[in-house]
C-alpha cells in the first residue's frame, strides 16, 4: 500500500535518519538549477551569451508571471494526483530527466542575433523554470508534509532539508566559476559543467524518490465528501491570514535571493576586483548557514519558530548594515556574509515547517487540506519576487550604463554595490517586520488536541 493512503498509525512513525537524508538530498538535486539561475545565470547571459542586461531582466520577469501561473496549475494537479508512489513522490520520478535536460539547455545559447539570443533564452528559461523545475519542486516541497504530521518529526526533515540544500547551493555557487576557468572559460566549459551537476542531480533525484515515503491520507475534499474544485481551493487557501502572512515572507526572502543571486558575481568582479570571489562569498555564507541550521533545533524548542526566524533576520540586517561603512571592503564583506549565513540558517531552518504548520491550521480552519494549492501559491509569490527583482536588477543596472565587460563605468559599479548592500538590508528588515505577526507557535497545540478529537 502506498504510503499516501496508509493508515493512521503511521502518520505519527519514527522516521529514519537514511529517508530523512535521502529527502534532504532532493533539495541538493534541485539547488542545481536554483543556485544557477538564481547566482549565476544572469552574468552568464550578460558577459559570456553578451546579451544587453535590460533584454535579460525583461525576459525573467515576464517568464516568473507564468512561472507563477505554472505553479497555481502544478499545485493543483498534485492535489488530484492518485498513482501507486503517491500524490507528491511519484512526479518526482516523472521530472528527474527532463529537469536535466532542460537546465543544460539553458546554457547552449546560439550565436546570432540579439533577437535569437533573447528568444531561445525566453523558450529555454520557461522550459526549465517554468513548466519543468515547477513540476518537479513543488511536488517535492509537499512530499514533506505528507511524510509525517508529527511536529518534531517535520522540524527534524526540514532541518535535513534546509541544511543539505546550503551544501548543495553552496558547492554550485563557490565551484562553478573555477571549474569554468579550468575548462577554457568558454561557453562549452559552461556547457560541460551544467551536464556534470545535471547528472549528478538525476541520480540525487533518484535516491530521493527510492527513499522517501508518503505516510498522510490526504484527499481534498469538504466534510461532506465533495471534491473542492481549484478555485474553491485558491479561496479557501486566502481566508487563512497566516498563509497570507507567509507568502509575504516568500516574496521578501525571493527579494533577498534575487538581490544576492543576481549581484554576487557583479560585486565580487566590479566592487572587489576579483570575479573568483563568488566562490568565496558564497562559502562565508553557506558554512555558517549549515551550522546555524545543526546548532538550532534547541532552540526551536525553547523559543519557538517564530522567535528564532525573528533573531536570525535581526542578525542579517546588522550584517548587512556593518557593511554600509566600507563596501569595498573585502574584510567587512566577509564579515557580513557570515552574519547573513546566520540569519538565513535561522530563518530557512523553520520556514518549511512553519508552512507545515500553515496547512494543519487550514484544516483545522475549514476541514480541508489544500498541501498542493498552499505550497505552489506560496512558491508563486516566491517567483513573482525573484522576477521582479531581477527585472529591476536589470533596469537599475541598465539605466547606470551596465556594459556586462571587463571594464564598466564608474556609476555601474556603484550602482553594483548599491543594488547589493542596500537591497540585502531592506529584504531582511521586511523578513523581521512580517514575523512580528506571526503568532501560530501559540495556538498549534490545540489545533492538534481539537483535530485529534475530530478524527482528522
Amino acid at each position: 500500500m502506498e504510503a499516501g493512503y496508509s493508515d493512521g498509525k503511521r502518520q505519527f512513525e519514527h522516521i529514519s535518519l537514511r529517508e530523512k537524508a535521502a529527502y534532504g538530498m532532493g533539495d541538493v538535486a534541485c539547488n542545481v538549477v536554483f543556485a544557477l539561475t538564481t547566482s549565476l545565470l544572469l552574468y552568464f547571459y550578460t558577459n559570456v551569451a553578451h546579451v544587453d542586461v535590460l533584454v535579460v531582466g525583461a525576459i525573467l520577469m515576464v517568464s516568473r508571471i507564468f512561472d507563477g501561473v505554472s505553479d497555481i496549475v502544478v499545485g493543483a494537479l498534485i492535489d488530484r494526483t492518485h498513482s501507486r508512489h503517491g500524490k507528491a513522490r511519484a512526479w518526482i520520478l516523472w521530472m528527474m530527466l527532463p529537469y536535466g535536460a532542460s537546465a543544460v539547455l539553458l546554457f547552449t545559447v546560439p550565436p546570432g542575433s540579439p533577437l535569437v539570443k533573447a528568444i531561445y533564452i525566453f523558450i529555454t528559461y520557461n522550459l526549465c523554470t517554468t513548466v519543468v523545475y515547477t513540476a518537479l519542486n513543488l511536488p517535492y516541497a509537499t512530499l514533506a508534509t505528507l511524510m509525517t504530521r508529527d511536529a518534531g518529526q517535520r522540524t527534524s526533515i526540514n532541518l535535513f532539508r534546509t541544511g543539505m540544500s546550503a551544501v548543495g547551493n553552496l558547492v554550485v555557487t563557490a565551484v562553478t566559476f573555477p571549474l569554468v576557468s579550468l575548462l577554457g572559460d568558454t561557453q562549452r566549459a559552461w556547457v560541460t559543467v551544467s551536464l556534470l551537476y545535471a547528472v549528478l542531480a538525476i541520480g540525487m533525484l533518484w535516491f530521493c524518490f527510492k527513499n522517501c515515503h508518503e505516510r498522510v491520507p490526504l484527499e481534498t475534499k469538504t466534510r461532506e465528501g465533495r471534491a473542492v474544485p481549484a478555485l474553491a481551493g485558491l479561496r479557501l487557501v486566502l481566508t487563512n491570514k497566516y498563509f497570507v502572512l507567509f507568502f509575504l515572507l516568500s516574496v521578501f526572502l525571493a527579494f533577498y535571493e534575487a538581490v544576492t543571486g543576481s549581484c554576487s558575481a557583479y560585486y565580487a568582479q566590479y566592487v572587489l576586483g576579483n570575479r573568483d570571489l563568488t566562490g568565496v562569498l558564497a562559502t562565508f555564507e553557506s558554512v555558517p548557514q549549515i551550522a546555524a541550521v545543526l546548532l538550532i533545533g534547541p532552540l526551536i524548542f525553547r523559543l519557538g519558530k517564530r522567535n528564532v526566524a525573528l533573531l536570525g533576520a535581526l542578525i542579517a540586517v546588522s550584517g548587512m548594515a556593518a557593511q554600509l561603512f566600507a563596501p569595498a571592503n573585502l574584510s567587512l564583506a566577509l564579515f557580513a556574509c557570515v552574519l547573513r549565513g546566520v540569519g538565513k540558517g535561522c530563518f530557512r531552518g523553520v520556514k518549511y515547517s512553519m508552512l507545515s504548520d500553515i496547512i494543519e491550521y487550514g484544516h483545522w480552519k475549514t476541514g480541508v487540506r489544500l498541501e498542493g494549492v498552499i505550497v505552489s501559491a506560496t512558491t508563486a509569490g516566491q517567483k513573482f519576487g525573484s522576477g521582479a527583482t531581477m527585472a529591476l536588477v536589470g533596469l537599475l543596472l541598465e539605466a547606470a550604463g551596465f556594459t556586462g565587460t571587463s571594464l564598466i563605468p564608474a556609476q555601474a559599479a556603484f550602482m553594483v554595490e548599491h543594488i547589493y548592500i542596500l537591497g540585502n538590508l531592506l529584504a531582511w528588515g521586511l523578513i523581521a517586520a512580517a514575523l512580528l505577526f506571526y503568532r501560530l507557535d501559540r495556538l498549534y497545540p490545540k489545533i492538534m488536541a481539537d483535530m485529534a478529537a475530530r478524527g482528522q
